[in-house]
């Protein structure tokens, strides 16, 4: 409901995994969501492609072939978005409004292509920052076909199970690779790589 309720959605929480669900919710009601991460001296900031777009733009998890997990797991605090420098916060937070503000300056809102731009200027699909090099760039990303968390076998099977989906999503850490082929594929790229390291002919 409080997804549901509003034009736009900000995924700011620490975690990959912490943004699957949001990013499910948003997809499902077709909502603007931008997420902003922050690293040590990096930042990203992206929104999420729009469900019924011709040129559809990838989400946060559309470069991942691996569901969501204990990401802060093993790892130290420079490595969980606990400690930044102090000015990360500040231009990903800036730029993520920023960015809302030029979608909402266009017709298609989430559904433009990152060729188009506003009265506001360029509208891109994501800004990578690091300040170790004072540099950002822009790249562009389509939608994955495979995504754990806006693929179209995701959103329907939330839509079909409700609850039930979530519960087996939250119980069972290989359901959404299974789910969406990615447990297949990952199968695949392997027997790949036997084959074309093999010394064996008959492989």
């Amino acid at each position: 409901q409080l997804i549901s309720e509003h034009d736009v959605v900000f995924l700011l929480t620490d975690t990959r995994e912490s943004r699957w669900l949001p990013t499910l919710l948003a997809t499902k009601h077709d909502k603007i969501a931008i997420t902003a991460a922050l690293g040590f001296d990096t930042y990203l900031v992206l929104r999420h492609g729009k469900p019924d777009s011709s040129i559809r733009l990838g989400c946060y998890f559309c470069n991942d072939v691996t569901a969501p997990g204990n990401s802060a797991q093993d790892r130290t605090l420079d490595q969980q978005c606990t400690v930044t420098r102090p000015g990360v916060s500040h231009i990903a937070a800036a730029l993520a409004v920023e960015m809302m503000v030029s979608l909402l300056q266009h017709p298609d809102k989430s559904g433009v292509d990152t060729n188009s731009a506003t009265c506001l200027g360029q509208v891109p699909h994501s800004i990578r920052g690091f300040l170790s090099s004072h540099t950002q760039m822009m790249p562009s990303t389509p939608a994955f076909a495979q995504c754990t968390a806006c693929s179209t076998k995701v959103v329907e099977e939330y839509q079909n199970r409700g609850v039930d989906f979530l519960n087996e999503v939250f119980l069972r850490a290989t359901y959404l690779e299974d789910l969406t082929g990615l447990t297949e594929l990952h199968k695949a790229t392997t027997l790949s790589d036997v084959m074309e390291f093999s010394d064996d002919e008959e492989m």
